[in-house]
């Protein structure tokens, strides 16, 4: 928001320097982020009549004009093309200087000398027109110098204004702060409109069809007005105020907009079907062309303003392009009116549109100004536009504002605030603020229509500790502990899987929980995720039902900027509909993610592919390191993998999850043109298999013995159901069973495979002979044999 030290003026007589003005404010809450002064180092421009005006021989651009000063006649090469004969211009002679600090000379142009410089408004920094000078009203005096036609040195507040505050995005607003923080009497000016007989309820009728969106619609007639461009003054406060002028009409909306806070709205009255204003909500799939030439699709979270016949504006967000107030306009009708927050925030939402105007009504304007801003704008147009004012106005009214009573303490005050503040200084704080209060044993306060935020004796409290001061309030130690918080075992676990990945070579990424429900339309998720009611975009639509949906998108980014050789883990939260009418449920989880080539394990080797064996061995190591158990996998279809690639995993013989490879057609919906291997498992159901803490184990003391089975089964078989087959069998005897080796191929029978096993035995009190480990061999075999056909490889 930005704020004018002249217009803020107008409001209150406040002497302060304008450097005290901002500290101030900072200090009880409105931040002022930035000073800006304006017209500073302007001086010596005055008017000037073009006397005559000639093209400039060898130039197609400039011209060579005679201009009156009032005390001489000067010759002057002028480069705007619209200079002509009789305007009143303004005028930079030899000496003058201009924002910047640029200082007008005499200068010699295509062999002709040139004696000042006819400016645009955009050279003086009064406005954005750059390609047009300025002209005056035909009758302006010449000579006359610029402070006298407008006050352009100003100073300009950027102010940081918080969503509860919607009153201080007004000059009267900060004007009313001051008031509070000391600067001076508050004071408003007086509306009186020179109105014609013609009453205006006899020419304009109001309904409201949704008084719960709408509570209240003022709406006044002007006739005979004169649209055109704003004079200067008007044009250069509204561009120093960060807006465009537009044309004299709507610039005086927006000023009062920004004087007082209420937003108006100015319709071609003589354009409407019919001579009433019917507010409703918008029907599903009506369409709406708005000031900027796009047409809308509304909804029923849209409210509209109409003619009886067709919107003319979508209420408090912006104009119709087909009730625009142009030059041919002659009759407006003004609208100011007060809508309720949610139903413009959602609007806005909805459509992705957001001006000053729904800026405003969606943080809370004031229900009770729109008439005194309606009366304001109606006398500047008057006064400015030439146009004839209907007799009264029409003040729909159907949900009035009942304010809140309030109970304030003295005593809960000090003990908030942890000094005593009179009962005197409180009325009087709240005075200034214009809370209006009464003495009934405590204070008793009613919350003013401007401030929707103040409902509770805490609010007031805040509102007296910032007007007191902050700086005010005594610095006060009382222990009350340690400010350490303990970290939980959840979080120790959640380090040490981190510490532990980022230390195998592992990325960890951080994604956000908001997933694309276009993707998880196409992976068959949308069923079971949980959708926002106000969603960004579809991009950021619904929130993951697993760790994958949001994975995929970092792996293609990756792979696209051609970082292909990749080992991505996250550990977050995804959340999961079980059924119609039952809260979503939410689980932590860890996901991994391999794709590209691995580094060798000793220096002679090659760079290989990375497949399953990789992001298994991965696991192992994991649970090795957690002491978790021994990791197992067991097929089993899951959405995301191809269906021979796709397993439970298995911790310690708990399920844990699922891994596998990315299956074709989900690689293809998130664009991933190369293989990648995802493991997802459940973070809780880990963080419960880990032991709190690791007791030694005495190292055997006996030697083992070590050795090697290859045999030959059919393809389907597992390698663990083998591998717990040869343990059972062994009868107590093997310490450790791993597999080495898989083959397929030449010498091994279509359907089959081959399988090589190591298998160590020992026993803890003794050391095992030949023959014992012989006859054990022999068991497995003979167990292998009977159970899966299994045939010794030799």
């Amino acid at each position: 928001m930005r704020i004018s030290l002249n217009l803020l003026r107008t409001f209150i007589s406040c002497d302060w320097p304008y450097d005290k003005i901002a500290e101030r404010l900072t200090m009880s809450g409105t931040e002022v982020k930035a000073v800006e002064l304006r017209g500073r180092d302007i001086s010596g421009v005055i008017t000037a009549r073009v006397v005559s005006r000639a093209p400039l021989e060898d130039s197609d651009k400039l011209s060579l004009c005679q201009v009156d000063t009032g005390k001489e006649r000067l010759q002057v090469v002028c480069g705007a093309p619209d200079v002509a004969e009789g305007q009143v211009v303004l005028f930079a002679p030899i000496g003058s200087t201009l924002p910047g600090g640029v200082r007008i000379e005499q200068a010699v142009l295509h062999g002709q000398e040139s004696f000042g410089m006819i400016l645009s408004e955009a050279e003086l920094h009064l406005s954005p027109e750059s390609d047009l000078i300025s002209v005056l009203p035909e009758k302006t005096k010449v000579g006359i110098p610029l402070d006298r036609l407008i006050d352009y040195e100003d100073v300009i507040f950027e102010l940081e204004i918080t969503p509860n505050r919607p009153d201080c995005l007004s000059h009267l607003g900060i004007a009313r702060e001051l008031q509070a923080l000391g600067g001076g009497k508050l004071r408003l000016q007086s509306v009186e409109i020179d109105e014609i007989a013609e009453p205006t309820s006899e020419k304009l009728k109001i309904s409201i069809d949704d008084p719960g969106g709408c509570p209240r619609y003022t709406g006044r007639l002007i006739r005979d007005v004169n649209v055109e461009p704003s004079p200067l003054k008007l044009k250069a406060m509204i561009h120093y105020l960060g807006m465009r002028p537009i044309n004299n009409v709507v610039d005086i909306t927006n000023f009062v907009m920004l004087e007082l806070g209420h937003p108006l709205h100015a319709f071609d009255f003589n354009l409407f079907r019919r001579p009433e204003v019917v507010v409703r909500r918008a029907r599903q799939g009506e369409r709406f062309v708005t000031l900027d030439k796009t047409e809308r699709t509304l909804n029923g979270e849209h409210l509209l303003i109409t003619d009886g016949v067709s919107g003319v504006a979508i209420a408090g967000i912006m104009g119709g392009l087909d009730s625009e107030v142009t030059e041919k306009t002659s009759a407006i009708l003004l609208e100011s009116a007060y809508f309720d927050p949610l139903v413009i925030r959602k609007g806005s939402k909805n459509l992705g549109l957001q001006s000053e105007s729904s800026r405003r009504f969606e943080r809370g304007a004031d229900p009770n100004l729109a008439p005194l801003a309606n009366d304001r704008a109606c006398k500047m147009i008057a006064e400015i536009c030439g146009g004839s004012v209907l007799r009264g106005i029409v003040d729909c009214h159907p949900r009035p504002f009942v304010p809140v009573t309030i109970e304030l303490r003295p005593s809960r005050v000090g003990h908030l605030l942890g000094l005593k503040v009179a009962k005197g200084r409180i009325r009087k704080i709240l005075k200034d603020l214009e809370i209006p209060n009464t003495i009934d044993g405590n204070i008793v306060a009613g919350q003013p229509s401007f401030r929707a935020d103040l409902t509770r004796e805490v609010d007031l409290i805040e509102e007296i500790a910032r007007i007191y001061g902050f700086d005010n309030i005594p610095a006060a130690f009382k222990p009350g502990g340690s400010l350490e918080t303990p970290e939980t075992s959840i979080q120790r676990f959640r380090e040490t899987i981190r510490s532990f990945l980022v230390g195998a070579g592992a990325t960890e990424i951080f994604p956000l929980t908001l997933a694309d429900s276009g993707l998880a339309g196409k992976l068959g998720l949308l069923e079971s995720s949980v959708r926002l009611m106000n969603p960004i975009s579809e991009e950021m639509a619904i929130v993951r039902p697993n760790l994958i949906i949001t994975l995929l998108p970092v792996l293609r980014r990756n792979i696209n900027f051609r970082e292909t050789d990749l080992t991505l883990f996250e550990i977050g939260d995804v959340y999961r509909l079980e059924g119609p009418g039952i809260l979503p449920t939410q689980r932590a989880r860890l996901a991994l993610a391999i794709c590209g080539k691995e580094f060798p394990d000793f220096w002679e080797g090659k760079w290989r592919a990375r497949d399953l064996f990789s992001l298994k061995g991965l696991l192992q190591d994991l649970a090795e390191h957690l002491h978790a158990g021994e990791v197992t996998l067991k097929p089993a279809p899951y959405f995301a993998f191809e269906k021979a690639y796709s397993f439970e995993v298995y911790f310690n013989q708990r399920p844990l999850g699922h891994m596998g490879r990315l299956s074709e057609a989900v690689a293809e919906a998130a664009d991933i043109k190369i293989p990648a291997f995802i493991a997802e498992l459940d973070f809780e159901w880990l963080a419960e298999l880990a032991p709190d803490s690791i007791a030694a184990r005495e190292l055997p003391r006996y030697p083992s013995a070590d050795r090697d089975i290859a045999i030959v089964i059919d393809d389907a078989i597992p390698a663990a159901e083998v591998q717990g087959e040869i343990e059972r069998a062994a009868g107590g005897l093997v310490s450790q069973v791993r597999v080495f080796d898989l083959y397929k191929g030449k010498n091994v029978p279509s359907g089959k495979k081959s399988l090589a096993f190591g298998i160590r035995y020992r026993l803890p009190d003794r050391t095992l002979t030949d023959e014992e480990v012989n006859r054990a061999q022999e068991r497995i075999l003979e167990s292998l044999r009977a159970r899966f056909g299994a045939e010794l490889r030799q």
